[in-house]
């Protein structure tokens, strides 16, 4: 498969959601049947609804015990025995509600956990055919500048970074911004970049998410984070060079 006929992840994902036009669909089945790592990559990006509702249950606490209740005596009144019945539901409907209640509601998450969340299924595989021309980088650092409202056309070259992509994501119906660079060892490393309301430009934020190293600060009406599977040092030293030149 040549450069120039490379699948983006966003020609996959519209594959996989059933949007991509006559065309794309029959390039992509065509190229599936003689590249072994364009099938990878289009498994890494079909998610296992099974594991997914096995983790967001997992993250529940288990509901409480229920209680033994005292042995009704036997009678022979059918009264009594109705009775009983209502009163061992009713105890059953408060445990379950109370349950219910005490279970902490999901919390709703912020664009940096969806790209984590997406960054995860990230190999070398994903991104090592991935050589764009300098007139294809041009290209695409023009469409995301556009998107983004932010010129990203003079991106710098930082030491041990391979530019790879830029591609327009999206998150809650605004433009997200990922440009995807890979390490010497293969470690994929993405910029991502996101509008924001205008706020003061803060102060660089170290942390982890979903087992990945990230760098987070806003600047000039926009969200940035640079995220990656690496030490965290020159990941900041990165991160510092993007924010001075962009």
């Amino acid at each position: 498969m040549t450069d120039a006929a490379y699948i983006t992840d966003e020609e996959l994902t519209a594959y996989l959601d059933g949007e991509a036009n006559d065309a794309l669909q029959t390039r992509i089945e065509a190229a599936m049947q003689v590249d072994h790592d364009l099938k990878n990559r289009l498994s890494a990006l079909t998610l296992d609804i099974a594991i997914l509702q096995q983790e967001v249950l997992s993250s529940y606490p288990a509901a409480p015990a229920m209680p033994i209740l005292p042995p009704q005596r036997p009678s022979s009144r059918s009264g009594r025995i109705f009775a009983s019945g209502i009163a061992v539901g009713a105890t059953i409907g408060v445990l379950i509600f109370a349950t219910l209640l005490s279970r902490p509601q999901p919390t709703e998450e912020g664009w940096a956990s969806f790209v984590a969340s997406y960054q995860m299924l990230y190999t070398a595989e994903t991104l090592n055919r991935a050589n764009p021309s300098s007139s294809d980088t041009s290209a695409q650092l023009r469409h995301v500048s556009d998107a983004v409202g932010l010129d990203l056309n003079a991106l710098p070259d930082i030491a041990g970074l391979t530019f790879k992509r830029a591609q327009v994501l999206g998150f809650r119906g605004a433009p997200l911004i990922q440009i995807a660079y890979q390490r010497p060892d293969g470690t994929p490393v993405a910029l991502c970049i996101i509008q924001s309301d205008p706020q003061p430009t803060n102060t660089m934020a170290e942390g982890e998410s979903k087992g990945l190293q990230t760098v987070r600060w806003t600047q000039d009406g926009h969200g940035f984070l640079l995220i990656g599977d690496m030490d965290p040092k020159p990941l900041r030293e990165a991160a510092e060079i993007f924010a001075a030149t962009l």
